[in-house]
């Protein structure tokens, strides 16, 4: 039983979420669920990811403190970006961070926060959102001393998106295009595509920013193959508008 485990987790001083994947085939478990939110949150469908948890999850039979994170999470990021409702983000987000489940910095704490920050930055209230924001920079670098799961390094991608977004309209281009590299680099080390498109637009167009145009265009190059290549329309979109706006050359197999 998930009771068991959790005394053999604490036994071993093993926080629960490291060895929750394994509980994913118990006949209870929403697991399957919250990947399927996981992965329309990746494609930017959160009214739908919304949705879904609304309808397929049952509050009452969440049974971990691992659950019950991933459900405020998701609430909160679902609500904030699928609803356009940053006061329900607050509070979900919230509930996730003092919902205590192991010892260490966890996953979810560093999602949940990161989620603060973006309610902020939406608000355009940048000094706190700045404050969350350099709360999850500490965050990850206690987190990355192990390297994280796929699926987590996906998330930790979207992370360092939104940082260098953010750091980027406070003019802070260095951190940006820095913010940018480490999220490229993680994807490339771990050999996922989701968000590169975006990171590579957004550290082109910090390059930019600085003046340096001809590696600008080179990063906005890459850019727009790998969102042609990703069908992500709302990359190649901006990607567009900037190259037109700048006057920056170097892609030339727009459709």
């Amino acid at each position: 039983s998930l009771l068991t485990l959790m005394i053999i987790s604490e036994r071993l001083n093993i926080d629960f979420d490291e060895i929750y994947q394994y509980t994913t085939k118990k006949k209870d478990s929403y697991a399957d669920i919250f990947q399927q939110v996981r992965v329309l949150c990746a494609q930017i469908k959160h009214k739908d990811a919304y949705d879904l948890i609304k309808e397929k999850i049952d509050f009452n039979r969440l049974e971990t403190p691992y659950e019950l994170k991933q459900y405020y999470y998701y609430l909160g990021i679902t609500s904030l970006i699928g609803n356009k409702n940053s006061s329900d983000g607050i509070y979900y987000f919230n509930l996730a961070l003092t919902t205590e489940s192991g010892k260490n910095v966890e996953f979810l704490d560093i999602l949940a926060t990161s989620g603060m920050a973006t309610v902020y930055d939406i608000r355009n209230e940048d000094n706190k959102a700045l404050t969350y924001f350099e709360k999850v920079m500490n965050q990850l670098d206690q987190l990355t001393c192990s390297t994280p799961r796929i699926e987590d390094g996906i998330e930790v991608a979207k992370i360092y998106y939104n940082m260098a977004k953010f750091y980027s309209k406070i003019k802070d281009y260095k951190l940006a295009v820095h913010l940018s590299t480490l999220g490229i680099n993680l994807i490339q080390e771990q050999h996922i595509s989701y968000y590169l498109d975006f990171l590579l637009y957004e550290k082109g167009f910090n390059l930019m920013k600085l003046g340096q145009v001809e590696e600008a265009e080179r990063y906005y190059f890459y850019a727009a193959a790998m969102a042609n290549l990703n069908d992500n329309q709302h990359a190649v979109d901006g990607i567009k508008r900037n190259m037109k706006d700048y006057n920056l050359k170097g892609y030339n197999y727009w459709e």
